[in-house]
């Protein structure tokens, strides 16, 4: 990977051009892309401009004879390149050129900010470096003023210039903004450096399953996602040389990284069985997160196999690797399952374990036990040792019949095997805001607990760009509007738009998203109007269509990318979209003094009120929907006409105003 062409600036004009047209298009043709002659005429335009601006640099800069011009650089793990790099000493310089265009188009101006974004991000050679971006439209008889580079921000404004804009605005850069006394980037070290986006939940299952490091592929400045691994490994090497069975308890917030730690350990190569297998497996109830990692583990399974080998049978492979939590349970509670045959399983949101009473009605199971009470005595019949990883989000709860973490430390406190018990001090009972519950109830106590701070996330691993992101939204469903307005104004580079118009939210989105990135639209389940819109909140769990919906390409009807169909609070929760179209229901609006949340449910054409539990749900639906994106999001409050008496125009009109007021600014074109 890297640049397709690399040179210094003093053979830059020494070497011809039509040799360096020549090694563009060897390297196009090693990788099998087509080379027209509009493309090798572009090359030659935007080659023999840079060598007159790299004149004139290294005219003005003496230094700049050892500059590093890099052409064609090809974003690791991305299908995309940047036009040109400018290696300036200890800048950055990006360099989007649009050949032939007089206009500095919205679309081009976008995915110049986004390149300079995402190295700033994921290019671990430019973390700490000033990135300096130019969209260059080359046909334009004007540039747009050079901004002032007095904020020595990470990453400048975009200068949106022609060839002699560019060439003044690399020198003003470079003048502003270049400290001599910094060591000089090494160019083929930034060229070879690698480039880490964060992986989302199935690209990271991809990549344990095909047995990489989790923590090779993730970002950086993760904090402690290494350290939280390292804990669980522990209890886990421990449990297995001493023939003990513990319990490691993970908190974090909604994109800290907490599953994907979990999912790290359970196949460590540390703890493989005497087969060289895995000996854990993920297990969640939330069926559509299963489904979508075990459709794309089986996609790639069978891409690596010879022919004769079914989608069916690579999903069967892939199971061993993720599986309902349910038929795990039902194999080992009422099927023909006795002893496990893992010793390691991680369960996901465990705050949301189903109690007692929903396992009867689930099960029949007579007498009925709470979830954590069944896990607990199906890994302690395990061969020799087991750990539980309990990964327990926050504000998740969106269902009845969840327990608690309360009915975990019940079930440890009275069971009858000594559990070795690691906990996050997030979960004990002394502190005051605890996901699920604390832990453990009053005069409850467990020997040998032991708090470990490690087990603990402490960032935003989804998205860099949104650190503040769960914040703002908890502010906005708590109603907290002048911590919100703060909190938005710290947000940063993850934008978030609001409009009354869909097919304006939708174009938003199409302009956003390309081959590397991933779009759709979520609603609430019970946003059951929103059908007015051509939109039903029903759709693919009653077609059981998600990894359809998650995983199909641009251009497949079934897909996200068709913003057609929307995923809910049930389909999305635990997964998560590059660029989300959040749409807004009247199942949720906001009251005339914007200090009450107004909830109700649809039977049959009246809307009534949604109190206790179902309250609470459906607050957490939304704080879901909120937090799924990973690069920005456009807010679509709808705007009916009044005719429909389901639809309440007042009540939107209000909620729409009430994020416009905490700082969402409108859509404009």
């Amino acid at each position: 990977m890297g640049a397709w062409y690399q040179v210094q600036l003093d053979e830059f004009l020494e070497v011809s051009v039509d040799s360096i047209i020549g090694d563009l298009a060897r390297m196009a043709g090693d990788r099998n892309l087509p080379t027209n002659r509009e493309t090798l005429q572009s090359w030659r335009n935007t080659v023999e401009e840079l060598r007159k601006s790299s004149k004139v640099w290294c005219d003005h800069v003496p230094k700049a004879f050892g500059w590093t011009m890099l052409l064609e650089y090809e974003v690791p793990r991305r299908s995309r390149r940047i036009d040109a790099v400018l290696i300036a000493h200890d800048l950055v310089i990006l360099m989007e050129f649009k050949d032939g265009s007089a206009r500095y188009d919205r679309d081009a101006r976008w995915q110049a900010e986004q390149y300079a974004l995402d190295i700033r991000d994921f290019h671990s050679a430019s973390r700490d470096k000033r990135i300096a971006p130019f969209l260059v439209a080359t046909a334009s008889e004007i540039s747009l003023p050079i901004p002032e580079y007095s904020e020595r921000g990470l990453v400048l404004p975009l200068a949106c210039v022609n060839f002699d804009g560019l060439t003044s605005g690399v020198l003003k850069a470079f003048s502003d903004l270049a400290n001599l006394a910094d060591p000089p980037i090494d160019s083929k070290e930034w060229d070879q450096s690698p480039y880490r986006p964060t992986p989302w939940i199935v690209e990271a299952a991809r990549e344990i399953f095909n047995q990489n490091d989790i923590r090779e592929i993730q970002l950086a400045g993760s904090q402690n996602l290494d350290r939280t691994v390292e804990a669980v490994l522990e209890l886990a090497n421990y449990c297995k040389e001493n023939n003990r069975h513990g319990i490691a308890f993970i908190t974090g917030a909604p994109g800290s990284g907490k599953t994907l730690a979990g999912l790290q350990v359970v196949h460590s190569a540390g703890l493989l069985n005497d087969n060289k297998e895995a000996s854990g497996v993920f297990l969640s109830g939330n069926r559509p997160l299963v489904e979508v990692i075990c459709g794309a583990l089986a996609l790639d399974a069978e891409a690596r196999q010879s022919r004769g080998v079914t989608v069916p049978q690579m999903r069967r492979i892939a199971e061993t690797f993720v599986q309902h939590a349910y038929k795990f349970r039902n194999f080992y509670t009422i099927g023909d399952g006795n002893i496990p045959q893992e010793n390691v399983i991680l369960f996901d949101e465990a705050q949301r374990a189903w109690d007692a009473n929903q396992v009867r009605r689930k099960t029949k199971l007579d007498p009925a036990r709470s979830e954590p009470e069944l896990f607990l005595d199906i890994m302690g019949r395990a061969k020799g040792w087991s750990v539980i990883i309990a990964v327990v989000g926050s504000g998740q709860e969106i269902n009845t019949g969840e327990a608690g973490l309360g009915e975990w430390g019940h079930a440890i406190a009275n069971s009858d095997i000594d559990w070795m018990v690691r906990a996050s001090p997030q979960v004990v009972s002394e502190n005051v805001d605890i996901p699920g519950g604390p832990l453990l109830q009053t005069g409850e106590t467990i020997d040998g607990l032991v708090e470990d701070p490690r087990l603990h996330l402490n960032m935003n691993l989804r998205s860099p760009r949104a650190e503040v992101l769960n914040q703002w939204v908890d502010a906005v469903i708590d109603l907290r509007l002048s911590d919100a307005r703060k909190l938005f104004e710290s947000i940063g580079d993850f934008p978030i738009i609001l409009t009354r118009d869909l097919e304006a939210a939708r174009k938003w989105l199409k302009d956003k998203t390309d081959e590397d990135h991933r779009c759709g639209l979520v609603a609430n389940a019970s946003a059951r109007r929103l059908r007015a819109w051509g939109l039903d909140t029903k759709a693919l769990q009653t077609d059981a269509s998600w990894a359809d919906w998650f995983l199909k390409p641009k251009g497949d009807i079934r897909s996200s990318y068709q913003l057609e169909v929307p995923a809910t609070n049930f389909d999305c929760q635990g997964l998560e979209l590059d660029w989300v179209g959040m749409c807004w229901g009247n199942d949720m609006t906001v009251n005339l003094e914007m200090d009450n949340w107004i909830t109700k449910k649809l039977t049959g054409t009246t809307w009534r009120q949604a109190k206790g539990d179902n309250r609470k749900f459906m607050l957490n639906s939304y704080r879901v929907l909120l937090t799924r994106a990973r690069k920005g999001m456009v807010i679509w409050v709808p705007s009916p006409d009044g005719s429909d008496h389901t639809m309440d125009p007042i009540g939107l009109d209000r909620t729409a105003a009430l994020l416009a007021d905490v700082g969402v600014p409108r859509l404009t074109d």
